[in-house]
Parts: C-alpha cells; sequence; structure tokens
C-alpha cells in the first residue's frame, strides 16, 4: 500500500461478529477514486470471492501523478488475499513503486503466519496479525503485515466518532478511526463494518483522500 511507515494496539471491541468484521457490500466490490490535494490521481478496487468458508479479495491500485501533462510518479499494486472468519490465511502482492519492486507472500500455518517480503525478509508474524490491505475490520485489532514490503507493523488506535461521509453519491454515517505509530492514517468504516473512507499526509506534506464510489 501506498503509505507512511506504521504502530498498533488491539482496538477495543468494537465489532463483534465475523460477519460485521468481513463486511462485503452488494455487488461484491469495493471502489474508490483517489485524489492527491484534490486533484485526481487513480483508483484503488478491491474484488471479493467466496470460496466455501474461505473469502478471496482481489486488490488492484493505479495511481499516477502528472505535471505539465508528464507522469512525475507511477504506484502499481496488485494482491491477492484468503480470509477464513477473521483470520489471514494468505498473501501474495506485488508492488511497482515509481519503478522500485517490491513483493510479499505470506501463509498461515497452525501457530503463526510464515513471511517473506522484500522489505522484511523471512519471519513469523503472530496468527492474528492482519494485512494493510484495510477492508477487513480486524485491521482495528491486531499487528498489521504491510502488503508492499512485509514488514510487521505496530499501531494504536483512537476512535474520533461518527460522522457522514459521501458513498457513491450519498451520505452515510460512518465511525472515524485514527491509526498513529508505523503507520498514520485516519480510515472510516460504515454500520456494517465496510471499509468506507480513507486520509493520510505523506511525507511531502500531500494530502491523499479515498472517496468510495462503489
Amino acid at each position: 500500500m501506498l503509505h507512511r511507515r506504521t504502530l498498533m494496539l488491539a482496538a477495543p471491541a468494537l465489532i463483534t461478529s465475523g460477519a460485521s468484521l468481513a463486511a462485503i457490500p452488494p455487488g461484491n466490490r469495493i471502489a474508490f477514486h483517489v485524489t492527491r490535494n484534490d486533484s485526481p490521481i487513480g483508483t484503488h478496487v478491491l474484488d471479493f470471492a467466496r470460496d466455501g468458508g474461505d473469502v478471496r479479495v482481489g486488490i488492484a491500485i493505479d495511481f499516477a501523478v502528472r505535471f505539465v501533462g508528464l507522469t512525475a510518479f507511477r504506484y502499481v499494486h496488485r494482491n491477492t488475499e484468503v480470509w477464513r472468519g477473521d483470520k489471514l490465511v494468505s498473501i501474495n502482492a506485488t508492488t511497482d513503486n515509481n519503478g522500485t519492486r517490491l513483493a510479499v507472500k505470506a501463509r498461515a500455518n497452525e501457530r503463526a503466519i510464515e513471511v517473506e517480503g522484500t522489505e522484511s525478509g523471512a519471519y513469523l508474524a503472530p496468527i492474528d496479525a492482519v494485512s494493510t490491505s484495510y477492508w477487513h475490520g480486524a485491521f482495528l485489532r491486531g499487528r498489521k503485515i504491510d502488503t508492499q514490503g512485509g514488514r510487521l507493523l505496530d499501531t494504536r488506535l483512537i476512535r474520533l466518532g461518527e460522522e457522514p461521509i459521501p458513498v457513491a453519491g450519498r451520505t452515510i454515517p460512518a465511525t472515524r478511526w485514527r491509526i498513529e505509530g508505523d503507520l498514520e492514517l485516519d480510515i472510516w468504516y460504515d454500520a456494517a463494518g465496510a471499509w468506507s473512507r480513507l486520509r493520510f499526509v505523506r511525507s511531502d506534506g500531500s494530502v491523499i483522500l479515498y472517496t468510495r464510489t462503489a
């Protein structure tokens, strides 16, 4: 994921069931229009498919920052994850971060999650670790595996309260959370637990905002 770096404490019991933790909207898709300082830079799309008791998530991020008609920065991320209830089963991710190529593979065994990443090397993550794909409400709960480079991230969590946000041409209530530490961002989930908005500030001071379109 395109982000600043992350730290995480366990979240309070804000979401109590696997169904709400893994909220998947009708149509099996979550899509975002993404801006940098209010200028469009691309899209972030998640497609969901159920396979028995598993959920397979295909994630595609495509960003391009242009100046005077020239592409100054390009970011392409592809990731396929498998979840079983509230547990992360596997990650298979590749990233082209403006020419720097990164990859992460992870798979859960009975006791831990085996991770190998370009930036992290090989290690064992806790069995309850989650990914930085954001869509799963468990993101608010555990330590995080960075799907860009593989590092294990720790974060603090602050609940900022409920507020109305735009989603697919309408306004809905959502809960806003602030993540601090190795990863710094604000993230919103709707009443069903579906990821609905994201905002963070890059190291150059630019503001990245995700507005959900589907």
